[in-house]
């Protein structure tokens, strides 16, 4: 039978090499696919981890035992590192710190004092920018010894009011618990050579050399490790950054380290009493989350594939049985029954597919090792892993290619009378059109749509996360939903062909020319003959745009994602300096005209779960934050924020010769550039046990700040300082000028007898200076207010509003006739005073605060509150109710996600600061939006930053966007 079947093939043998041909692309390409897919998925995952996300995969164990356990430490981490990564190198680095010591000099007003620690940070993390290193401690403890020698930041190095030059200079620092004060000997200057490493988790400062609170940190002086082992000093506190080399690791083993990790911390903590911290579970677990994504992306291609080859099989196939039913009629007639058909049918199929089950796995690695060195492949290390998986999947193409091209000759000997009454010229094609089955595939295709809409539309759908799937997984339907798309519109193109025949017949039939009426004659007669070759041609031109489109859209996901995630430039976070300073330091920066403040806080739900709040200048957000068209419902970035703003008539009028103001509220602008505020005040004091002020300072970016405190007299004429360096974490950060006062908060406490007459508070003269100790410019008293009722008490208003006498709140004074006083203020100590009264005064504005906030929320925030837009919702910013009016609903807020919700920032501080005596909360983060694509203004911005004292965390669009698509 095989010579027989041999001899058959031979005979036609053009067709036979079609077939053998396709069914050898066909599987190489499926198989070759297979072991991508496994190589390019491991590769993927080695490439995020050892990419910037690489300081998440660090394990950091700290310990807070004495020097001496450092050995039974280091057994129990090495333990856990085993168990945890295996096979896999761990790198271990550990850096041991001492508790905190007091620097010299006064510390900051209002604050407790500036602390330091020691800490033996490794010499390969950072630069020596002056003086020489620390060296290692000789003498024993307890012997005569030099001082302790030690290398310090920039910043450390300005506080201590030191130079390069003058180095080594001795530092003498207190010991904050009670022991003897420490000299060190500073020997040398450091920097941190990539505060964005992953070692800076062992410095408790991050690398960044400055951590401002309720007191500031400078640090961390670095001494050699033998200052603990050896000098004496005691250590507080040790840690061991574990740091895995992932460039090898395979999806197994992520797998296992994941199950692992936590485990493993929880027995480190019973049995060692050790700490641990990682995000590498989490990492993991996102990652396997987009492993998933790209495997649906990639079945989608097979998918594709697979339907255009067995479409060319399938035409093939048919134009082979078509040549032999004269030989199956004459077979027929000689006594083959119908078996003996189908199996000489089968075996010339096995004989052509066979080559191609043996031959696939061997080409399918060659070729995707000559692809990898061409176009985005070439510029990652793909390794194709040895799989047996490709030969099941080489075999499992060459058996259906087998019964695909055994199909037609199984069809047509079963069905010979009926396809004898329909005419040979009836295709199998145009039979299933006429059959309804293409209407059925097109409305499968449209429901399926409909499906992968819902799942764009929940907040955190994802594939495997639809209702399809119902768990993570690779889910159908978003694999098949494309593929269904592509055959729906093919059979719609073939359902219009005999209506196309017809009409281009009917036009070649008006040319003169005889091949074209005679080809369009040809055509319109029998259309079916052409359905096969249409057929192919359509479904191959469909996936070919259907693969251009996927690449485009998946390109510009990346963008859109780069773009939501810094606000469409460049955005700043995480910064370790006071928020006064952050706007004068980023306000130096290339364009600081379009940077926008942001305040970031979170909002329970009543169900559960959290949504973000964003407080920011709606104005420039509104000109200058993209969003896509899409989450923003159509609706353009300036209709949607246009509300929040304030109007342009709120703003106060600047005076003539004046700097402009700053926006978001009234006040009283501050000429130059302050870095010290004196108020002349004069003070009669009865029933109180003491009293203070502190001033609230607005910048250019409409920020609030407040001032340390400041004790008033307790009677007479005195003046006040308000130092602002050290508010400003100068000389590396500066106010964002032009500054004005805001307002005035007064604080005291009742003497425990009766109230009296009560005391008196006179602010009488208001001066700036643009030094320390130098002398102080006059700022002339504001315009007479043009809020009615307030030049009776010299344009201020109290915060809340002025109460009866009885219940303690202080009352404004009318001003006197000519008086050039800034205000006068009458308060009473007494019953319910002692432990103390506060109050706020600010300058009258023209108009109050808009109540409620106009804002702009997510759907998924109005769902999980039951709202809808024009509703009135509230929120607690700072303890503060603050009620909220919903004018537009978007689907998702830049950098913020699809629960969320933004007011102007100027509006919710003003609300909060005149009606509720708050201050408005600081910025958390800057963003710096990029005027267009082309646009170096935010690269230049965060190359600036990165060259100085590294504070923050800078995260860029371009260099996200740049990072994905490698």
């Amino acid at each position: 039978m095989l010579g027989f079947v041999v001899r058959r093939l031979r005979g036609r043998w053009p067709l036979a090499v079609a077939v053998l041909l396709t069914v050898l692309i066909t599987a190489t390409a499926l198989t070759a696919l297979t072991a991508f897919t496994r190589g390019v998925g491991q590769e993927g995952l080695r490439h995020a981890l050892t990419g910037p996300e690489r300081p998440r995969t660090t394990v950091l164990v700290t310990s807070g035992r004495a020097a001496s356990s450092r050995a039974e430490d280091d057994r129990a981490v090495r333990a856990y590192s085993d168990e945890v990564f295996g096979r896999l190198p761990v790198t271990s680095e550990s850096v041991a710190r001492s508790r905190s010591y007091g620097l010299p000099g006064p510390a900051a007003g209002g604050r407790d004092a500036d602390l330091t620690l020691l800490a033996a940070l490794g010499r390969e993390h950072v630069r020596l920018l002056a003086g020489d290193w620390p060296r290692p401690v000789a003498a024993p403890a307890g012997a005569p010894a030099q001082p302790l020698q030690a290398a310090v930041p920039r910043t450390a190095l300005a506080r201590l009011g030191l130079a390069g030059a003058a180095l080594p200079a001795p530092v003498r620092l207190d010991d904050r618990f009670g022991g003897p004060p420490l000299t060190v000997l500073i020997t040398g200057v450091y920097q941190a050579a990539d505060p964005d490493s992953g070692y800076w988790r062992l410095d408790p400062l991050g690398g960044r050399e400055i951590q401002v609170g309720s007191f500031t940190t400078y640090g961390p002086l670095m001494v050699d490790d033998t200052a603990f082992t050896a000098g004496g000093i005691q250590q507080n506190y040790r840690g061991t950054l574990l740091s895995p080399d992932l460039a090898t690791v395979t999806t197994a083993e992520a797998r296992g380290v994941r199950a692992a990790a936590d485990p493993a911390g929880l027995a480190l903590k019973r049995t060692a009493s050790l700490q641990t911290a990682t995000e590498l579970p989490e990492l993991l677990a996102q990652l396997d989350s987009a492993l998933l994504v790209a495997r649906s992306t990639l079945l989608v291609g097979a998918l594709q594939l697979a339907v255009l080859s067995a479409a060319a099989l399938l035409l093939v196939a048919h134009l082979m049985t078509v040549r032999q039913e004269p030989e199956r009629v004459l077979l027929t007639a000689r006594g083959a029954s119908r078996r003996r058909l189908g199996v000489l049918s089968a075996a010339e199929s096995l004989l052509l597919a066979l080559p191609a089950a043996v031959l696939a796995p061997l080409l399918a690695p060659p070729l995707l090792r000559l692809l990898g060195r061409f176009g985005p492949l070439g510029r990652v290390h793909l390794e194709i892993p040895d799989t047996w998986l490709v030969w099941p999947v080489a075999a499992g193409c060459a058996l259906a290619c087998v019964l695909l091209t055994t199909l037609p000759s199984a069809l047509r000997g079963a069905s010979a009378a009926v396809l004898r009454r329909a005419g040979r010229r009836q295709a199998l094609v145009t039979g299933a059109a006429r059959s309804g089955l293409d209407l059925a595939v097109v409305v499968l295709a449209v429901l399926c749509y409909q499906q992968l809409s819902q799942y764009g539309g929940a907040d955190a759908a994802g594939p495997g996360t639809g209702p399809a799937g119902g768990g993570l997984g690779v889910d159908p339907v978003l694999v098949a939903a494309p593929v269904l798309a592509l055959c729906a519109g093919t059979l719609l193109v073939l359902r219009l062909l005999p209506f196309a025949a017809r009409a281009g017949g009917r036009l070649a039939a008006r040319g003169r020319s005889l091949a074209p009426a005679l080809f369009g004659w040809q055509l319109a007669r029998r259309p079916g003959r052409a359905t096969g070759p249409v057929l192919l041609l359509v479904l191959a031109v469909s996936s070919g745009v259907l693969a251009l489109g996927q690449h485009a859209a998946w390109t510009a996901s990346q963008r859109d994602q780069a773009e939501f995630a810094t606000a469409g430039g460049l955005r700043i976070s995480g910064s370790s300096m006071s928020p006064m300073g952050q706007g004068g330091r980023y306000g130096a920066l290339p364009g600081a005209d379009r940077l926008i403040p942001v305040v970031r806080q979170e909002q329970p739900l009543p169900g559960g779960g959290t949504a973000a709040l964003l407080a920011l200048d709606a104005a420039k957000a509104g000109e200058g934050v993209p969003l896509r068209a899409d989450l923003r419902g159509g609706h353009g970035m300036r209709e949607l924020f246009a509300p929040l703003a304030p109007p342009p008539s709120a703003a106060p009028a600047a005076q003539a010769g004046a700097p402009a103001a700053p926006a978001a509220g009234p006040g009283v602008t501050l000429p130059g550039s302050p870095r010290r505020i004196n108020l002349d005040v004069t003070v009669r004091s009865t029933g109180t046990s003491w009293a203070a002020v502190s001033l609230l300072l607005r910048d250019r970016f409409g920020v609030t700040h407040t001032t340390p405190r400041a004790t008033l007299p307790t009677g007479g004429d005195g003046t006040l300082r308000f130092p602002l360096d050290a508010l400003t974490d100068a000389p590396i950060g500066s106010a964002a000028t032009p500054l004005a006062l805001a307002g005035v908060h007064l604080s005291y406490a009742g003497d425990g007898g009766p109230a009296g007459d009560g005391a008196e508070l006179t602010l009488r003269r208001l001066a700036v200076s643009d030094t320390p100790d130098g002398g102080a410019v006059p700022v002339a008293a504001p315009a007479a207010p043009a809020a009615p009722g307030a030049a009776a008490t010299g344009g201020w208003q109290l915060a809340p509003p002025a109460q009866p006498r009885a219940s303690g709140i202080p009352v404004l004074s009318p001003a006197a006739a000519g008086s050039t006083d800034l205000l006068r203020l009458r308060y009473w100590g007494g019953s319910g005073t002692e432990k103390g009264v506060q109050a706020l005064l600010f300058p009258a504005p023209a108009a109050p605060p808009a109540t409620p906030v106009p804002a702009v929320a997510t759907t998924g925030y109005l769902r999980a509150l039951g709202a809808a837009t024009g509703d009135t919702v509230h929120i607690t910013v700072d303890g503060v109710t603050v009620p909220l009016r919903i004018t537009a609903a978007v689907e998702a807020l830049p950098v913020a996600g699809r629960t969320a919700l933004a007011v102007d920032l100027g509006t919710l501080g003003r609300l909060l600061l005149e009606t509720a005596g708050q201050q408005p909360p600081a910025p958390t983060e800057w963003w710096l939006p990029a005027a267009s694509a082309a646009d170096p203004v935010p690269a230049r911005a965060a190359r600036a930053l990165r060259e100085g004292v590294r504070t923050e965390r800078v995260q860029l669009s371009g260099e996200i966007t740049c990072w994905t698509t490698r």
